[in-house]
């Protein structure tokens, strides 16, 4: 019996080292192609919101600066993950492209990418990750809503319910049934613009 159950043990051993070698190989052959996948989803949206651009160039995020900024404007859940200045043919900056998470979706993180000219004008964002309800939040990923922002200038931008954001830059018409997600969304265009204005070159 006790010798029954030492081979079974050593069986499930030898299973166990087997599949973990098997899930490190696999691990170490994808890793690569999804990290490559990412930064060509990452450009994308890069170029989306800043198709004046040639290139982009990556920009230290210091986070604590960052946060110091963001909390002065009561922005602090948002957190800039990643910023890039965007340069024209000439080596001109243009303005800033940041990547930015919210916590505070619905369905948890929503994760854009945001463009921002030199003067404040908000070029637009993208959606990097969002995990919303279909039909409702997921709205946050098409033209109706994103034209809120596009070639939009305010210090910060209020969502609204009642329709006026057609007739002031400033107010961002709700995503009908989903406040919660548009306000995770206008928190994070909200980040940008404020740490935009801490940049070379912001207004």
């Amino acid at each position: 019996m006790n010798k029954s159950l030492v081979t079974d043990c050593i069986k499930l051993c030898v299973i166990t080292l087997i599949a973990g070698l098997l899930l490190g190989f696999v691990y170490n052959v994808t890793k690569a192609p999804i990290a490559a996948q990412e930064e060509k989803t990452k450009q994308e949206a890069y170029k989306a919101v800043f198709s004046d651009a040639a290139k982009f160039e990556p920009e230290k995020a210091d986070q604590k600066a960052i946060q110091k900024v963001l909390k002065s404007k009561g922005l602090g859940q948002n957190t800039i993950n990643e910023i890039a200045k965007a340069v024209d043919n000439s080596g001109k900056t243009l303005g800033y492209v940041f990547s930015v998470t919210n916590p505070e979706g619905y369905g948890g993180d929503v994760t854009l990418s945001v463009g921002v000219k030199n003067d404040g004008t908000v070029n637009g964002y993208e959606t990097l990750t969002i995990n919303e309800t279909a039909g409702l939040g997921m709205k946050a990923k098409e033209d109706e809503f994103k034209s809120n922002f596009k070639n939009k200038k305010a210090d910060t931008f209020t969502v609204v319910k009642d329709g006026s954001g057609k007739n002031d830059d400033s107010k961002i018409d709700a995503i009908s049934g989903a406040t919660i997600t548009s306000r995770a969304v206008t928190s994070g265009v909200n980040s940008c613009v404020a740490y935009a204005q801490t940049l070379k070159g912001g207004n």
